[in-house]
């Protein structure tokens, strides 16, 4: 693979320059009325046959995916007091485009402000917390304005109007900032303004993707989809091929399923490739794709498909000729939405290749994996699950599980709470 130093993002603070099918549901999730607070979410027994060696690690107790304590514990730890990602920055291209985000349930509103930079605020006016800009919507207008009682403010966040009222002279009345930074064309925000830089936690990701250029890559088109399962098994299904052959027969036509290694990675991602198989130019259900591939590609990375996880929620699979991303928001125990896109670089687009045969073999193979996520949630929900043995194929997701189950027993270099995963 290609290394080298990585590229500092551009980390600002509320401001930043830079480049289904119906399905039968899960059994609802774990209450638990003690709440988030307390302590770990699960006690170190619980987690102990996770943090074993390779060879004899276990998965995580059922708990994991169905207690409601332990999914408010990791959106306040994971989800609030680390980096994540709120797509793609071109989302919000001209001046005044606002748009209405949710963070773990914390209201976030980005603005492109009139000077072209990318602001972020919380999602709240500062009179009485009316949202700003609805969840989900997009609008554009020269300032950001309040429908409650129509306090507006500038672009920049700060207040310029209170109709009929004059707030006390000392009193701050601008928008709240929230930290954010761009990486590769991806808007990513900080709740909780304590997070290591931006480039700590992505490490030498940047130079990993470089070649694929992500900044100037277009959406092409997106999908979302609704999947009832917990977070972690999205995540988990990502990091493992093993499930391949009997999951995903288009699939391992075209790519093999074993015989890849995973990056040595510096930073807080995960990741590892797979070959291409010979018969096979790309990702799509017949192995044909356009003459053409990403031209910074080494001789290696040209005949693989490349995974990476950037924690908490950003899935990044390259190919060798396009992109596709998974955002994950976690929205339950047992519920995650995953936002989907898929990436083609200007060249492509404007030689007017048709997408197609890339939207319609991730979708397939996102349709399978969420029934297979779906399934593990209804079979370990409900009473009586004990988690297996973790296969030798399964060295990320042990990477990755063990991480989890040092942060729920508080395990940190000092016993302290180890806070965000790495």
């Amino acid at each position: 693979m290609t290394r080298g130093d990585p590229e500092e993002p551009g980390t600002t603070t509320g401001a930043g320059t830079g480049s289904g099918p119906n399905r039968t549901v899960a059994a609802p999730s774990t209450p638990d009325p003690a709440g988030p607070a307390g302590g770990p979410p699960l006690p170190p027994e619980a987690v102990a046959a996770t943090l074993q060696p390779p060879g004899r690690a276990r998965g995580l107790p059922a708990e994991a995916y169905t207690s409601d304590r332990v999914f408010a514990w990791e959106q306040e730890r994971f989800w609030r007091r680390d980096w994540v990602c709120l797509g793609r920055v071109d989302r919000l291209a001209a001046p005044g485009e606002q748009a209405g985000l949710d963070v773990a349930g914390a209201g976030v509103l980005a603005v492109r402000d009139a000077t072209g930079a990318l602001r972020t605020f919380r999602n709240a006016c500062r009179h009485r917390g009316h949202e700003l800009v609805g969840r989900g919507c997009t609008v554009r207008r020269s300032t950001i304005w309040c429908a409650y009682h129509a306090w507006v403010y500038r672009l920049d966040g700060s207040l310029r109007h209170a109709p009929r009222f004059d707030p006390p002279p000392d009193a701050d009345l601008d928008l709240l900032p929230v930290r954010s930074a761009q990486w590769r064309g991806w808007l990513f925000v900080d709740l909780s303004g304590d997070a290591p830089p931006l480039a700590e936690v992505v490490g030498d990701l940047d130079a990993v993707l470089a070649p694929y250029r992500p900044e100037t890559l277009r959406v092409v088109a997106t999908q979302a989809y609704d999947v009832a399962a917990n977070w972690k098994l999205v995540v988990e299904n990502y990091l493992e091929c093993y499930h391949c052959p009997s999951t995903h027969p288009e699939l391992s036509r075209v790519q093999r399923t074993d015989g890849g290694e995973s990056f040595r990675a510096t930073g807080a991602w995960l990741g590892g490739h797979l070959d291409l198989r010979n018969s096979a130019a790309t990702m799509s259900l017949d192995g044909a794709g356009p003459d053409w591939t990403f031209p910074d590609l080494d001789e290696d990375a040209v005949r693989q498909v490349r995974y990476h996880l950037l924690p908490p929620g950003l899935l990044v699979t390259a190919t060798p000729d396009h992109l596709v991303t998974h955002r994950l928001v976690p929205l339950a125990a047992d519920r995650t939405r995953v936002e989907c896109e898929w990436l083609f670089a200007a060249e492509l687009v404007d030689a007017g290749t048709d997408p197609g045969y890339a939207v319609s073999f991730w979708h397939t193979t996102n349709q399978q994996d969420w029934a297979a996520c779906e399934s593990v949630q209804r079979g370990v929900s409900g009473g009586g699950y004990r988690p297996g043995p973790l296969a030798p194929q399964e060295d990320l997701l042990h990477t990755f599980l063990a991480r989890l189950a040092e942060a729920y027993r508080g395990a940190g270099p000092t016993g302290t709470d180890p806070g965000p995963v790495r």
